[in-house]
């Protein structure tokens, strides 16, 4: 018998349990097993192969440096192994049901596409079922069961589902590119007050809405409130028109006389996030998740980044996309 075969998945988790606890006694009762066969088997394994994995210390243990190597590697297989027995219940339900993913008109066009492409080269036989509403709507819909995940901006505040990050965008100031304010490579918040306007409402994503209300409020800005819309035309018309300047996306394609000028000690962002059911999922979430983290990998820290490009349409890959929205 060769050595290879003395380790096995249970001592992987034995050693997770205690590089995490660093405690005999809280890792026995973690994994609900007898301290004694724990410490045990911990034990075996350091004979076995000629290693220190812990030092036994006054309050517990420390890790050594082969104990940090090993946890880790444990980590990824352990890892490894649900996600291999996550894709068995995932390729059936991808081929024997749709995914059903919900989606919001403030989601950039470009994330869309992702989520869904990533999908379907995971599962190629699988469909996604693609369908816009407002994001209270969707969440709603979620929650009961209608949808498998949603693409929305955060926040929202539903205990029973949870969220992963994608991307963060900068929101900054379009102005005329004559405004005695595009002078400055920064605007002061006293800029804004009274001249900046606000295009979102309650109805939309009202606790979205109700945020920004709020950062307005703590910086001491007064917005100028117009009829809600979506189209980016309408409000950099209505800025040309020296209506009002706008809060916008910091990437958006402009009018030839506009700009954009970002505001000083703040950093305001939209955030978008895919949301799914802590439980009773569609068995592919937990690997499109893992893929997203692999797509979006700055999506949880500070960095604040471009969203991806869009992706060249393929014959008929986003045709379903492309329905939704327009029927959205």
């Amino acid at each position: 018998m060769s050595i290879y075969d003395y380790l096995e998945f249970r001592h992987l988790r034995y050693i997770v349990a205690v590089a995490e606890e660093l405690n005999m006694t809280r890792a026995a009762e973690r994994l609900n097993v007898v301290q004694s066969n724990l410490s045990k088997q911990i034990s075996d394994i350091e004979d076995l192969f000629h290693v220190k994995l812990f030092l036994r210390v006054r309050n517990g243990v420390q890790l050594t440096s082969a104990g940090q190597s090993l946890y880790i590697r444990a980590k990824q297989l352990l890892e490894l192994r649900e996600e291999t027995i996550n894709s068995l219940q995932a390729v059936q339900d991808a081929e024997t049901k749709p995914f059903r993913l919900g989606f919001s008109q403030f989601v950039e066009h470009a994330v869309l596409q992702t989520v869904s492409q990533a999908y379907r080269e995971m599962f190629p036989k699988g469909v996604v079922k693609l369908e816009g509403d407002d994001t209270d709507a969707l969440l709603k819909r979620l929650e009961a069961s209608e949808l498998d995940a949603a693409l929305i901006t955060l926040p929202f505040s539903i205990d029973k589902l949870r969220s992963q990050a994608l991307f963060h965008e900068r929101m900054v100031v379009c102005l005329r590119r004559d405004d005695p304010l595009a002078s400055k490579e920064e605007l002061d918040t006293a800029d804004l007050d009274g001249k900046l306007g606000i295009f979102s409402d309650a109805h939309h994503h009202p606790t979205a809405h109700a945020r920004l209300l709020e950062m307005l409020s703590e910086q001491g800005i007064k917005p100028r409130t117009f009829s809600p819309t979506f189209n980016l035309e309408q409000i950099q018309w209505m800025v040309e028109q020296q209506m009002c300047i706008a809060l916008i996306r910091e990437h958006e394609v402009l009018h030839e006389s506009l700009t954009t000028r970002p505001i000083k000690g703040v950093n305001w962002t939209i955030d978008s996030a895919i949301i799914y059911r802590q439980t009773d999922a569609h068995g592919a979430i937990s690997l499109l998740l893992r893929d997203l983290a692999r797509r979006y990998p700055d999506a949880d820290a500070e960095v604040r980044r471009k969203p991806p490009q869009s992706i060249k349409d393929d014959p008929g890959l986003f045709e379903e996309e492309d329905a939704a929205l327009k029927n959205g």
